[in-house]
């Protein structure tokens, strides 16, 4: 093995850790990536920039920027509103509705988008139903997915894995080239849903109200004494806090030292600060009696929770969000967006007197209580998904010219009129003049993680070419090959993708193994398109973690799914899948 071989192994090896540990975002650490590969003249100047030139990038960025357009005039949302009147009284013939209204938008928008459009649809109909929001919002999730993978346009995956195609010179595919093997898999998946998988979803917090669901019947606060509080000179067991009010007093901190215990030996001082666990309903009560002056660590105070024109709401990280790595405390989120946080649900997780100095991830939800006006601001950012339909007035008047856009950019591709570069590029740029998207949402509408990721890990695709590493690996696989049929070969592709998916970026793990099994296609004399396929169809599905594929993300808080309730749904689906999809492509390309 050369010294060059050895570099890019160790920066792949070194990429793959710091995907799966995340430590740094994933457009960060692509970033490095390409800044280590210049560094050490494995790629040329020219070749360490060009993921940012490269057809797949560009397309994918003018893909959000479709999905925005068609968002902002609220079309989805019309059709929504209109098939909720289907939606019928049995649990299946819901959750068939779900499935239908998500599977023709993810095959022609990116699934991501999709996801992010249809979750206020799905939490409502959940809740008209008297249903838990999970029985709908991992099959939501798993059959944007599905649907993503019946043409090129589904995700950014499929774009990147024909980008990809052409540059090694097997061609790149058609907007329906691969449509039957992705109707097939998405009808198997579909009956895997309404099937063993409805037996699997859990059950979380029905008929709860959304407080409830934060957790916010028990949790950590923050409290000061007041000057002209009664409880001073009194001790925690003379004030009976538990009996009148159901509050806890944890800690009691004196000038900046925590008070040793037993708490019962001291009495209070005026500007003594106790961390309490109790509820929004009962901390507010004790307020009353201007004994405390709440400085809850989330950042609630009296002001902020009361007035008749005060509403609470559900906001979803969303991803690309501005916000992502930031705290609440960094983001001066209170004044910032003239919102109170009195909650947030990290993976899974409430938060209490962590929230201000936690991280902010892709789908942690937000509780929050702010006047209508700035909810309804809320609605139309970008930075977040608001669950329960608080939305700016849509451009209804725009949706004939936002639909039209899209099926030109559709048509014009699929009849090998313009490439989908052009024609994408094209419809941008008249969603913006013809007024269905502004500029500036236009620029928020691009997801700059995904497009740093791309730029920044396509150029180790181009190290592993230059040094010959991926000649080397695919040799060692072309002799493991020369005692496996083609299918078993074709198949342990798709579950090496599947594996590394649930680990680091699906869009990482395609840029890594395509040209691997490309070359070891050709070694055999095998069709390199049938292992593109299976890698980039495995790489479109990942069900079995919350983290495996940011829609998983996306529903994981609202849904109030636990980690494991993934592996349990998603694990038996992966399987199928992986049996279906190789035999599939095995039989219609000749492998």
């Amino acid at each position: 093995m050369g010294v060059d071989i050895l570099l890019v192994v160790l920066i792949l090896v070194g990429a793959l850790v710091l995907f799966a540990l995340e430590i740094f975002s994933v457009d960060f650490v692509a970033l490095g990536v390409m800044a280590a590969l210049m560094g050490l003249n494995l790629v040329t100047p020219e070749q360490g920039i060009s993921g940012f030139s490269n057809t797949a990038t560009i397309t994918v960025m003018a893909m959000f920027i479709l999905s925005a357009g068609l968002y902002r005039t609220g079309a989805i949302d019309l059709l929504t509103d209109k098939l909720l009147k289907f939606s019928g009284k049995s649990e299946v013939s819901q959750l068939l509705l779900v499935m239908v209204t998500v599977g023709p938008i993810s095959a022609f928008l990116n699934n991501t988008a999709a996801v992010a459009i249809l979750i206020p649809f799905a939490v409502k109909l959940a809740r008209e139903h008297k249903r838990s929001p999970s029985r709908f919002l991992m099959p939501l999730s798993f059959t944007s997915q599905l649907a993503g993978v019946i043409t090129l346009l589904g995700t950014s995956t499929n774009i990147l894995a024909s980008s990809l195609s052409e540059n090694l010179g097997f061609g790149a595919f058609n907007v329906f080239e691969f449509a039957h093997l992705g109707f097939i898999v998405m009808v198997v998946g579909v009956v895997y849903l309404l099937t063993i998988g409805r037996w699997l979803l859990p059950k979380r917090n029905v008929d709860e109200e959304i407080t409830e669901r934060f957790h916010l019947k028990q949790y950590l606060s923050e409290v000061i004494i007041t000057e002209k509080s009664s409880y001073i000179d009194q001790t925690v067991v003379e004030l009976d806090l538990a009996r009148q009010f159901n509050i806890e007093v944890l800690e009691i901190i004196r000038n900046g030292h925590r008070l040793p215990l037993p708490l019962t030996d001291h009495k209070m001082m005026a500007g003594d600060r106790l961390l309490i666990r109790t509820n929004t309903e009962k901390l507010l009560e004790s307020d009353h009696q201007n004994d405390f002056d709440l400085q809850t660590a989330s950042g609630l105070n009296a002001t902020d929770v009361q007035g008749e024109d005060m509403e609470l709401a559900e906001l979803l990280i969303a991803p690309g969000s501005s916000l992502l790595g930031a705290t609440l405390r960094e983001v001066n989120f209170r004044n910032r967006y003239g919102a109170s946080v009195l909650a947030m649900s990290h993976h899974g997780e409430s938060l209490g007197n962590r929230l201000p100095s936690t991280p902010l991830e892709v789908g942690d939800s937000l509780l929050i209580k702010a006047p209508l006006r700035v909810l309804q601001s809320l609605s139309g950012d970008p930075d977040f998904v608001m669950t329960n339909q608080m939305r700016q007035p849509p451009r209804r008047d725009k949706i004939p010219i936002a639909v039209g856009i899209i099926v030109g950019v559709v048509s014009l591709a699929a009849f090998n009129i313009q490439p989908i570069l052009v024609s994408a590029i094209e419809g941008s740029v008249l969603m913006v003049l013809t007024g269905c998207l502004r500029i500036r949402e236009l620029h928020q509408a691009i997801r700059w993680d995904v497009i740093f990721l791309l730029a920044g890990i396509i150029p180790l695709g181009l190290a592993m070419q230059n040094t010959g590493a991926d000649l080397m690996v695919a040799d060692f696989v072309s002799n493991l090959g020369q005692y496996l049929p083609p299918i078993i070969l074709l198949g342990l592709f798709y579950l090496t993708t599947t594996i590394l998916t649930e680990l680091i970026s699906n869009n990482a793990t395609v840029i890594l193994l395509v040209p691997i099994a490309t070359a070891t296609a050709v070694s055999l004399g095998l069709d390199p398109k049938a292992f593109i396929l299976a890698i980039m169809f495995s790489a479109s599905t990942s069900f079995m973690t919350p983290v495996g594929y940011q829609t998983n993300t996306m529903v994981f808080a609202p849904g109030g799914y636990k980690f494991l309730d993934f592996t349990r749904v998603g694990a038996p689906l992966n399987f199928i899948l992986w049996i279906v999809s190789t035999l599939v492509i095995a039989w219609l390309w000749g492998i």
